[in-house]
């Protein structure tokens, strides 16, 4: 678990997301509002559902794009405990959040890889990849 996630409130700016990704070089940022953890966005979310429908990501609030219901673990959980629950939702990150709903920090499928063999990893990649249209995006329609 990497402790102390870089987080943000549901009205910051997508490109304030991104300079918070890249200053703590990370790929996902745990959306908090009044120390409640609202969701999370991801790279992939600001590619996928922000600059590739043509919105305006630079000014776009992190809840428009944020995943919500937020899936997410106790830090009490195993390290299978959390590469099962990757695998059910097809999530590379993963908050950790105690009793009363603090964020303690945030498990990255990165994270997992560095105690996996190089095929364990590669196969929790495939398990854990998006495909068609998961995860609320719309269908993306081709104009010729």
């Amino acid at each position: 678990m990497t402790p102390d996630a870089a987080t943000c409130e549901p009205t910051t700016t997508l490109r304030l997301v991104a300079t918070l990704m890249l200053d703590h070089d990370c790929a996902a940022v745990p959306i908090v509002s009044s120390g409640e953890v609202l969701g999370i966005v991801t790279d992939r979310d600001i590619a996928c559902r922000a600059v590739a429908r043509g919105w305006n990501a630079a000014e776009l609030p992190a809840s428009a794009v944020m995943s919500s219901p937020l899936v997410a673990v106790h830090p009490d959980e195993t390290f299978d405990d959390a590469v099962q629950v990757m695998k059910e939702n097809h999530v590379h990150h993963l908050p950790v959040i105690d009793d009363d709903g603090r964020l303690l920090g945030i498990v990255a499928q990165s994270d997992l890889g560095r105690r996996m063999s190089n095929r364990e990893l590669g196969q929790l990649a495939r398990e854990t990849s998006i495909r068609g249209l998961d995860r609320g995006e719309s269908e993306l329609v081709r104009v010729d």
